[in-house]
């Protein structure tokens, strides 16, 4: 469990970290080339970012799709249509996020260096903070506005909620883990103090299901996947909103 914990992590936050810095040059170029076409009066800048908006969606979702089918089946995921789309839809919604922050701060500060410094501060945030390196529960009250503010969490919650879903392949737990206390007290809370060797395979195994419940401090869980959605859209709206300002206000090449 801990490795395909890990793959989906890690290649969530490849997509992310691609998708921001391949958005950043492009955006600069045709940003500047906007500056020169507002002051000759040629379109205002609700134009442009309507167009930078319609543009991206063929690419991110195309991306997504491509990228979904390869990589859900190599993997062994349930093929299920219900998991497979949700898989694709939280997919497109990370891409679609990394995306659009990415635009967004290009839009705000003067280069592809800046805004590119700040995409690596959301991203590092994102990914400490997502709930896999630190668990929900061990996080720091100090630090627990991080994981409920940055994006990556909300993915990662949704990807392993939907896809672990009634899944019941069984998980013998490692000894001394969450999981391993969880399953003996549940099957054989007698044996809690035993020693490893002494514990039959029967009383610490249970389900894929029940390992993310147990693993995530019971703070991920399906009933959340509607308010990760919600959270994934309106973090586009906010990137599209910093955009707004930042092409209505900012003029890096005026004299």
């Amino acid at each position: 469990m801990n490795s395909r914990i890990t793959s989906i992590y890690i290649t969530v936050l490849f997509l992310g970290v691609n998708a921001m810095n391949t958005v950043l040059p492009v955006f600069e170029m045709e940003r500047n080339m906007f500056y020169r076409h507002k002051a000759s009066l040629m379109y205002d800048f609700r134009a442009i970012l309507l167009a930078f908006t319609l543009v991206e969606i063929p690419f991110i979702c195309l991306a997504s799709l491509v990228f979904t089918l390869l990589w859900y089946f190599t993997v062994g995921f349930a093929v299920e249509a219900g998991k497979f789309f949700l898989y694709l839809l939280f997919v497109t919604l990370s891409l679609g996020t990394f995306t659009f922050l990415g635009q967004g701060f290009m839009a705000v500060f003067r280069d592809s260096q800046t805004a590119q410094g700040f995409g690596s501060l959301l991203i590092g945030m994102s990914s400490i903070f997502g709930g896999i390196l630190i668990r929900p529960q061990d996080i720091n009250n100090f630090w627990i506005w991080a994981y409920w503010t940055f994006p990556l969490h909300y993915v990662l919650e949704g990807l392993m909620t939907s896809q672990f879903k009634d899944d019941n392949t069984p998980i013998i737990a490692s000894y001394g883990s969450p999981f391993y206390v969880a399953t003996l007290n549940a099957t054989c809370p007698d044996l809690l103090n035993a020693p490893d060797g002494d514990v039959p395979n029967e009383c610490i195994t249970g389900t894929a299901e029940d390992w993310i419940y147990v693993t995530f401090g019971g703070m991920w869980i399906p009933e959340h996947i509607p308010y990760c959605i919600g959270y994934l859209f309106g973090a586009i709206v906010v990137a599209k909103l910093i955009a707004w300002y930042g092409l209505r206000t900012k003029n890096y090449l005026a004299k």
